[in-house]
């Protein structure tokens, strides 16, 4: 009993002293080649709206929150998977249509607690489609949420791995939904 009370002040003690993480965005697309697009040109505009660039928070004690974020551009990180992405689609770049890609939200949150501590990370964005004259032809909005127990609190792999597979699944299903490729390809 006195060994398991030594090791409970132990991992209490050294789970309070933690520092800010830094994340890096790693998204694996569906990059199947296809000719969906029919060499349609997009112009992709990605909008993050967020009030801030923090991706989310980890709480340890009563008093210490970390901060998890990244030195990354999302918005530009973005830009670029989501352009290769719709070339392997058979789109080009360059005037025609234009899709708007809004991250409206993306929230992450760890809590450690003894034996059982939560994540749950959130997302969401708004894609809007408008023709060459600026008028809306599409608006569908996206959203995930990902619930994880684990044991005391996560690592920090663990916090970048949740963030980065709600990314990459809501830009899979932004990338793969039909409505949205079609309008695109019209």
């Amino acid at each position: 009993m006195k060994n398991l009370l030594i090791f409970a002040t132990f991992l209490t003690l050294i789970s309070c002293s933690h520092h800010d993480q830094k994340i890096k965005f790693d998204l694996n697309l569906n990059e199947k080649k296809s000719n969906i697009g029919k060499g349609a040109g997009i112009d992709l505009v990605i909008i993050d709206e967020r009030s801030e660039d923090l991706l989310g928070v980890k709480e340890f004690c009563a008093e210490k929150k970390i901060k998890i974020s990244s030195d990354e551009n999302l918005a530009e990180f973005l830009q670029k998977k989501i352009t290769k992405n719709l070339l392997q689609k058979g789109f080009s770049i360059g005037f025609g249509k234009t899709l708007e890609i809004h991250i409206t939200n993306l929230k992450y949150t760890a809590k450690r607690k003894f034996f059982i501590g939560e994540s749950v990370g959130k997302i969401a964005i708004t894609t809007v489609v408008t023709n060459n004259r600026s008028q809306s032809i599409l608006t569908k909005n996206f959203s995930s949420v990902f619930d994880s127990k684990h044991f005391i609190a996560p690592l920090e792999s663990t916090d970048a791995a949740i963030i980065n597979n709600l990314l990459e699944e809501i830009i899979n299903n932004i990338l793969g939904d039909a409505e949205l490729l079609k309008k695109l390809a019209e």
